[in-house]
Order: C-alpha cells, then sequence, then structure tokens
C-alpha cells in the first residue's frame, strides 16, 4: 500500500473556506478506485512528547492508495484538476511524504 502525508499551511483567515472544498472533493476522491483512506486532520495536544508545537494553520492529509498506479489516477482525475487550484489560491506551503508499507 501507498501512503501519503501532505501538510499544507492555510493562509491565515482562510480556513474555513479550505475546509469547506477538502470535505466536497474528500467525497469524490473516496469514490476512487484504489482509494483505501483519505483524511484531513488538525492537530490536537497530546501526551505525547515528541509532538511539534501546535499550528493552527496547518492541515494534514492522510492519504493510503493500493497502489502507485491508483495514485497516478487520482492525480489525473478532473475533480483534481478542478478543486488543485482552487484549494492552492488557499495555501502558504504544501509538502509531502510518500511512503509504501513494508510489513
Amino acid at each position: 500500500m501507498i501512503h501519503i502525508q501532505v501538510t499544507m499551511m492555510i493562509k491565515e483567515g482562510r480556513m474555513k473556506e479550505f475546509l469547506a472544498l477538502c470535505e466536497k472533493l474528500r467525497r469524490l476522491v473516496l469514490k476512487e478506485k484504489g482509494c483505501r483512506a483519505y483524511e484531513y486532520t488538525r492537530e490536537i495536544a497530546s501526551p505525547l512528547g515528541i509532538q511539534e508545537p501546535i499550528d493552527p494553520n496547518r492541515i494534514t492529509l492522510v492519504e493510503g492508495w493500493e497502489s502507485l498506479a491508483a495514485l497516478k489516477e487520482h492525480m489525473e482525475a478532473s475533480h483534481m484538476k478542478d478543486y488543485g487550484p482552487k484549494m492552492a489560491e488557499l495555501r502558504s506551503s504544501v509538502a509531502a511524504r510518500v511512503g509504501e508499507s513494508i510489513f
């Protein structure tokens, strides 16, 4: 399985608008062939001693895909091409980490 963590910094005052787009996009992505997970997360305080400082403008998207081929199809989906630019306008930065299951 392919695992992706996308960390996004949302522009000040744009979170509500950003999350509204995320909610609509998520419904479409979850219907895609090969999608195992597509969860937007917000940071919370925890007892974990190694946790980074919480940033209220940071959203992390956790994705799971059956294969790289499924991920490639996802990136080419019409809804990704439609929502991508809209979401990019609301972010100040984005970075991704991609891995594969080893056990």
